[in-house]
């Protein structure tokens, strides 16, 4: 079996799986929430010794971008599953500089190389969606470790926020304009802007108790989440071409049920995690006909 090498443009899984086990363990579902934080953490091994491979260039600050998030979300699933917060600690102090250096890296290659960025693409966003995970992290762990990861995080939110969204506004711009939809194997990369109205929600409410932050982002969003839906779910029935794409359908709907879950939504959020199971499991099984096919 051909495989590639997996490194961090893979890193999509890493992300989905890890909040999968975080959002099983608020909603009760223990079984699933210690079996996803395992496959997380093995996802971590395999994608941290495939980063040798991919060296962080102003190409692959997505890639980036998703190994830091996905890092920072396996460290908060361990310690949501046991109650150490060393795990959490660890993830962060890692995680949240290196989530600054691939924004600011981001931001730096789409000002002085717009020649590599001339088609809009919502992964241009990723590497920028980033800080707003450490911001949400931060203020968790300023509840017992002090104000500075509050202070941190005010600064991560606010990093994400005058950068991402308005990104994230012109891709849809410029779809709208042009009548374009991601597809195929990229078919998934049209759930990325949602990860940051659900992980922006959840780090507002987290931070600042701004509850009135996360409807007007709901309602913002929703029409966003028909649009990923229509673009997801016809490269799922029509069999569409496979890649670590496929994967970007999972964090940002696990965002969403955590966002629902700070702003007191118990229902919608676990409707939101069921769809997450779905996601996961289609772009698993996904993966395994591939690799039969590549066989």
């Amino acid at each position: 079996m051909q495989l590639p090498k997996f490194g961090p443009a893979w890193a999509g899984a890493l992300m989905g799986t890890s909040i999968a086990s975080t959002l099983s363990g608020l909603h009760g579902l223990h079984v699933g929430q210690l079996v996803f934080a395992l496959i997380a953490a093995l996802l971590l091994l395999i994608f941290t010794a495939g980063a040798r491979n991919a060296p962080p260039q102003h190409q692959n600050m997505a890639a980036w971008g998703m190994y830091t998030m996905g890092l920072l979300a396996c460290g908060s699933a361990w310690t949501a599953l046991t109650g150490n917060d060393a795990f959490q600690l660890a993830s962060w102090w890692i995680g949240a500089p290196l989530s600054v250096v691939v924004c600011l890296w981001q931001l730096w290659a789409l000002w002085k190389l717009p020649h590599h960025y001339d088609t809009p693409a919502f992964p241009w966003g990723l590497a920028l969606v980033t800080p707003m995970v450490a911001a949400t992290s931060g203020g968790q762990l300023a509840a017992h470790h002090g104000q500075f990861y509050h202070y941190a995080g005010e600064v991560c939110f606010f990093l994400t926020f005058l950068t991402a969204i308005p990104l994230f506004a012109y891709c849809y711009w410029c779809f709208a304009r042009r009548s374009y939809r991601p597809r195929g194997a990229a078919a998934g990369t049209a759930w990325i802007p949602l990860g940051v109205v659900g992980q922006s929600t959840a780090a507002s409410a987290v931070l600042f108790d701004a509850h009135r932050y996360g409807i007007i982002m709901f309602t913002i969003g929703a029409p966003c989440v028909l649009f990923a839906m229509y673009c997801f779910y016809h490269a799922v029935f029509s069999w569409a071409s496979y890649g670590p794409g496929w994967w970007g359908s999972t964090f940002p709907v696990g965002t969403l049920s955590l966002g629902a879950w700070y702003e007191g939504w118990r229902p919608l959020s676990f409707a939101l995690l069921i769809l997450l199971f779905g996601h996961w499991g289609v772009s698993a099984l996904r993966y395994g006909a591939w690799g039969v096919q590549r066989a």
